[in-house]
């Protein structure tokens, strides 16, 4: 494997190779959804020909053009290349990653997004973190270690999908279902996720390796109301567009309630922890004002926690169920009065918050017969973390702890929680814990071109991704 500082050409021209394959989606059906598909069993066909080693150690099952299925399956009894008898097959563990990406505006890029381009360090193009990025990184430490004969001690399989951008209803739930029909089960999943947070929490210098054990739900909500279709000249005196407005005024100002969960409260005692560590002796003047006030409130916790994050995004995504606003339509004219104004927001679910619950509370805060309030599209509600993840311990907590250990040395591991939605969610009923983590040091900055214009990743942290999972898989 490549050591710390340096990355072999061979692995990034086959990095570059993968993101010069589109794998995006168009939108549409026809001639363009069809290419679409061919580029999916194109990059199947890619990693299958750029991988010999790991492809003759491993069984694979093509499931469909958004899904990909490998098993690496343990080392009997007497193979291990330690000599004696070796030790008994634990629970198989599942890796996942995707292989789609989301759409461009290309003229928008300052290279061409499904170049490769290298520059400065950084390898660019749609996809180089979300999530080929990993994904690729998977295959490289996988191959190194297959080549030289390496068997794991469990069954590692390896579920990638094709369609994750789109909600995973073709590549991941399907795969899953595969799964279930086999009666296969795992001891825990490793998913895309948090990174190794850097200059991410002001005032804390110390990076955090966060692994996403809990995952919030996802929702959108249609509102529609409807009115008779006219000319602008002759309005009606209570339009259509302010009964919808009143309606979004009035879930602005009635979010839901706040909540501090077990994961997220180990989230905030190890800033406390790691706070006071970086300033000995300061007392609560080394601390964050809002840390300190929680550690001394017990009950009134929630509220309190509304109060101080109130002006923080991140940190109030974490706290309760949010709405974002997201669409508006109405007339195709702007001398037509509407038939139909709708506007769409879309929910991500805290626990304990179920799809019917939220639904219904988003009813009871409009309250108005006339505004139509129905679930667009798919709807899922929150994946819960393992309740020894939360304390730190648990399935696989031992093993990705020390992989991360490993290649992040500095960096202190702690319990998070999603906020956006992956393709484990669909996996839920597989395995006894998921973790969500991608092995990369990312800054703010390094953050906003995740979906962004010119997404990149540096080398350097493709280089820790292939290290972090040879490490894991390795351990296992």
């Amino acid at each position: 494997m490549e050591k710390e500082g340096s990355i072999d050409e061979r692995l990034v021209e086959r990095f570059r190779e993968a993101i010069r394959i589109k794998t995006d989606w168009p939108g549409e059906e026809g001639p363009a959804a069809e290419a679409a598909v061919e580029r999916l069993r194109a990059f199947q066909d890619f990693l299958a020909g750029a991988y010999p080693c790991f492809h003759r150690a491993a069984e694979r099952w093509v499931l469909s053009p958004y899904s990909l299925v490998y098993r690496w399956a343990a080392a009997k009894t007497g193979e291990f290349p330690s000599g004696g008898t070796g030790a008994p097959a634990s629970a198989p563990v599942l890796i996942l990653a995707h292989y789609d990406v989301v759409p461009v505006e290309a003229a928008k890029w300052t290279v061409e997004p499904f170049g490769g381009e290298i520059k400065g360090g950084f390898l660019y193009g749609r996809g180089a973190q979300d999530m080929k990025g990993s994904l690729i990184a998977i295959f490289e430490a996988a191959e190194e270690l297959a080549e030289r004969g390496f068997r794991p001690k469990r069954d590692i399989w390896f579920a990638f999908g094709g369609d994750e951008e789109r909600s995973g209803l073709l590549g991941a739930r399907n795969t899953a279902a595969w799964f279930s029909g086999r009666g296969q089960k795992f001891s825990w999943i490793l998913d895309e996720g948090s990174p190794v947070a850097i200059n991410q929490i002001r005032g804390l210098k110390t990076p955090l390796a966060l692994f996403g054990v809990e995952e919030k739900g996802f929702m959108s909500l249609a509102l529609e109301v409807d009115q008779r279709p006219g000319h602008a000249s002759q309005p009606p005196r209570i339009q259509a567009a302010a009964k919808l407005a009143r309606a979004l005024l009035r879930i602005s100002r009635h979010p839901f309630p706040v909540r501090l969960g077990p994961v997220v409260g180990t989230f905030f005692a190890r800033l406390r922890e790691l706070r006071s560590r970086s300033s000995p002796g300061q007392g609560n003047g080394g601390r964050p004002a809002g840390a300190a006030i929680l550690s001394a409130l017990g009950p009134l916790i929630s509220p309190v926690l509304a109060f101080v994050f109130r002006g923080n995004s991140q940190i109030m995504a974490m706290l309760h169920t949010t709405m974002a606003m997201t669409q508006l339509s109405g007339s195709a004219a702007d001398n037509v009065l509407p038939s139909q104004v709708r506007a769409v927001i879309n929910l991500r679910l805290l626990a304990p918050w179920t799809v019917d619950g939220a639904l219904n509370y988003v009813r009871r805060v409009v309250g108005d017969p006339e505004v139509k309030i129905s679930i667009l599209g798919s709807a899922s509600g929150p994946v819960s973390a393992h309740p020894e993840h939360g304390r730190m311990g648990g399935p696989g907590w031992a093993e990705m702890a020390a992989a991360a250990a490993e290649i992040f040395p500095d960096a202190a591991l702690i319990p998070f929680i999603m906020t956006a939605c992956t393709d484990s969610r669909h996996y839920q009923g597989l395995a006894e814990g998921i973790f969500r983590f991608s092995p990369m040091r990312l800054s703010p900055e390094d953050m906003s071109s995740i979906h962004g214009h010119d997404e990149r990743i540096s080398l350097e942290n493709f280089s820790l991704a292939i290290r972090f999972y040879a490490a894991l898989f390795g351990a296992l």
